[in-house]
């Protein structure tokens, strides 16, 4: 199993500054990271949860404020992709190697395709899950895309 040592070294190795901060207790899905936003006094749109999809030739993790949702139809034309799956949270648990609730926006399986909404883009500093139910990654939305090779796109609803 993946942890935020993974996300960490992930990071470091392409020299991008972040911090995993750790957290008090254990906060469940589903509104996991929305109740973070609350709990920290941040804005839902600082706040990211990544939803994995399997589109029709590999996995698609699209980066959504916490109060928002993914919306299918955009992130198909975004991936660039003629279907996408929604997986249950065992599915992703077993395919990205992170528990379902800690998936992070870096250091994801080869192959994974990051999509960013745009509201996340426009914010001076993220906070999403850490690679851990525990860990919060803080990092600035140019070095995630840069990191992750990910594509920045209105994907949300």
């Amino acid at each position: 199993m993946r942890t935020s040592v993974d996300v960490h070294n992930f990071l470091v190795e392409r020299d991008v500054a972040h911090e995993l901060v750790q957290l008090r207790g254990r906060l469940r899905s589903p509104g996991r990271m929305a109740r973070i936003a609350a709990v920290l006094g941040l804005p839902a749109e600082q706040v990211g949860k990544v939803v994995v999809l399997l589109g029709s030739k590999d996995l698609v993790a699209v980066l959504v404020p916490s109060d928002r949702e993914v919306d299918l139809r955009r992130v198909a034309v975004a991936a660039r992709t003629p279907s996408l799956e929604e997986l249950s949270s065992a599915r992703v648990t077993d395919l990205t190697d992170y528990f379902s609730e800690s998936v992070p926006p870096a250091g994801l399986p080869d192959g994974t395709r990051v999509i960013m909404d745009r509201t996340l883009a426009d914010q001076e500093v993220l906070y999403f899950a850490g690679g851990e139910p525990t860990t919060l990654l803080k990092i600035r939305p140019d070095d995630l895309v840069r990191a992750s090779g990910g594509k920045v796109a209105r994907v949300a609803r």
